[in-house]
């Protein structure tokens, strides 16, 4: 009868289950979170479906009837399967909260290590749309570490643990790499693909800024004595160098582009004081030569890197998406600091 029948309609969404968990095989941790949460709904709706079967199937009737619905076996499962949905969202609702913290919990084997992808999987490749987006997330864990770098190379941190996170950062882009190489892109719209190439071009700043924190943080920086010119314009540059990388990490969220122009711009300036302190320091004899260029190239190479994240900080830009070749002056060497004045 009806009961039996709508208990099918249980087995059959405790069925789907298996067909997560196989999905979940070798996928990134948050894809077999996603399969857990799905499992553990499923199973808890089932089991209240079940214990609450007879009266369920009774109280759908009597408002089948009361609605003036036809008497159809047919209709009385579309509505119980709907009742079936419902009652799984009200059941799980109270329980979203606990068990989102009891999964962030589990499945961290892989992702305890940072080099390892988060978001990107053989499950998303099929649908250029939803592996983009995947693949916005990862290279935002590249701009994360990017701005990460930059910040400690600005404090002074010791090499070796810039050195860190550029490893990481290297292997992620590798990975990306990899799976922008198995994506469908003959399948892609024009706006994805120009997207998909606005999004590598982003992931280019990225690594250029990770390049240039690195290459800061092997330089010693010079320690000015307090009150000088020249203490208080490394203070501005640090400041504003400082503003400009937390605004552009990717983790804060997207900021706008006038926040980021004005930021930009404050670094830019107290950059160009900085130098001018830097130059006069050594001509006036307040620092040795060979300091002033190492504060110089250290200088000079923290500016590009925010330079390059406020680059990446952009909104889409289709225009400079369709260009072909790397992100403008990506590549290009900075010339001697001490030599352009």
């Amino acid at each position: 009868g009806a009961q039996g029948a709508a208990a099918v309609v249980i087995g059959a969404n405790i069925g789907t289950t298996f067909t997560a968990l196989v999905a979940a095989i070798g996928a990134t941790p948050n894809a077999r979170r996603a399969a857990a949460a799905h499992v553990i709904f499923n199973l808890i709706t089932a089991c209240v479906a079940l214990a609450l079967l007879p009266w369920l199937i009774a109280a759908l009737t009597r408002a089948q009837r009361a609605i003036g619905m036809a008497d159809d076996p047919a209709l009385l499962l579309a509505l119980f399967h709907t009742t079936f949905n419902l009652l799984g969202v009200l059941l799980m609702w109270p329980l979203a909260a606990g068990l989102t913290r009891w999964l962030q919990r589990r499945f961290r084997a892989r992702e305890d290590d940072q080099a390892q992808l988060q978001f990107l999987d053989d499950n998303v490749l099929a649908v250029p749309a939803l592996a983009l987006d995947a693949l916005e997330r990862e290279i935002g864990r590249i701009g994360h570490l990017a701005a990460r770098m930059a910040r400690a190379a600005l404090l002074g941190v010791e090499t070796g643990q810039v050195a860190a996170d550029q490893r990481i950062a290297t292997a992620l882009d590798a990975a990306v790499e990899r799976f922008v190489e198995r994506m469908h892109r003959a399948e892609m719209t024009q706006r994805t693909s120009r997207r998909l190439a606005w999004t590598l071009r982003v992931m280019r700043y990225y690594e250029t800024a990770s390049e240039q924190a690195l290459a800061a943080s092997a330089l010693t920086p010079w320690m000015a004595a307090t009150g000088t010119e020249l203490a208080q314009a490394q203070a501005g540059f640090a400041r504003h160098a400082d503003d400009l990388f937390a605004l552009c990490d990717p983790q804060q969220g997207a900021p706008s582009p006038g926040m980021v122009s004005i930021a930009a711009d404050r670094m830019e300036r107290s950059y160009q004081t900085l130098k001018a302190a830097l130059l006069l320091a050594g001509a006036d004899g307040q620092m040795p030569i060979a300091a002033m260029e190492q504060a110089l190239r250290r200088s000079s190479a923290l500016r590009r890197a925010a330079q390059q994240m406020a680059k990446a900080s952009g909104p889409f830009d289709a225009t400079a998406a369709a260009k072909e070749g790397p992100p403008a002056d990506s590549d290009a060497p900075e010339p001697s600091e001490s030599a352009s004045g």
